[in-house]
């Protein structure tokens, strides 16, 4: 059997309590598939890195990593930087398939998202 891992990549900040969030989607995603192998990692200004959440999952044994960007569009980051990033890796790790999902993007899934949270906005 494939062993693979999920890397869900953020932007980052300089702000921990905003870092937190992507930490809290890694832990939701683990608890829909127990027993995945689910790590995460930043572009910008927060620890770990894309490279160091990479290094971080690369055990020896894992053949496949599929990287998501958790992003609401494909821009710069998505057209360049991680690619470029991923390019580097695979010439380091040249034995570990790096699979770049899309974004997470616009979904109609997310609208009712919306609409529960103006449900429970303050009304004044």
């Amino acid at each position: 059997m494939l062993k693979r891992a999920i890397l869900l990549v953020g932007h980052g900040s300089r702000r921990s309590e905003a870092n937190d969030a992507l930490l809290k989607l890694k832990e939701m995603v683990e608890w829909k598939r127990p027993g995945s192998k689910i790590a995460y990692g930043f572009l910008q200004f927060a620890k770990p890195d894309l490279r160091e959440a990479l290094a971080l999952l690369d055990d020896g044994e894992l053949e496949e990593v599929t990287i998501v960007p958790v992003f609401l569009y494909d821009g710069i980051h998505m057209q360049e930087d991680i690619p470029a990033i991923l390019a580097a890796e695979a010439v380091d790790r040249p034995r570990l398939r790096l699979v770049l999902a899309p974004v997470l993007g616009i979904d109609e899934r997310m609208a009712e998202i919306i609409w529960d949270r103006v449900d429970a906005a303050p009304k004044l």
